[in-house]
């Protein structure tokens, strides 16, 4: 089992996501850095969002954004690299 990590949204000390839930570094800085709790959240807000936003998940300009409003839901820094994500 991995060590505890401490969430970066809610402060709580738990234990990581059992694997990265989206793929590249993000998947992999989300496993390391936000609780299952935080995530789960996440996933149910993230609906609203797409409808709020009247975001199309098959156009890419909206997926970087919802990416984008993700890192902010979660509290996650900007990562270097991260113009190879898009």
């Amino acid at each position: 089992m991995s060590s505890a990590i401490v969430c970066v949204r809610c402060g709580r000390s738990a234990q990581p996501l059992p694997e990265p839930p989206t793929g590249g570094p993000l998947g992999r800085q989300i496993q390391s850095s936000v609780c299952p709790d935080c995530w789960s959240e996440w996933r149910e807000v993230s609906g609203r969002v797409i409808a709020h936003y009247g975001l199309n998940m098959g156009n890419p300009d909206h997926r970087a954004q919802l990416r984008e409003l993700m890192k902010e839901f979660l509290n996650l820094a900007p990562q270097e690299g991260a113009q190879a994500e898009q």
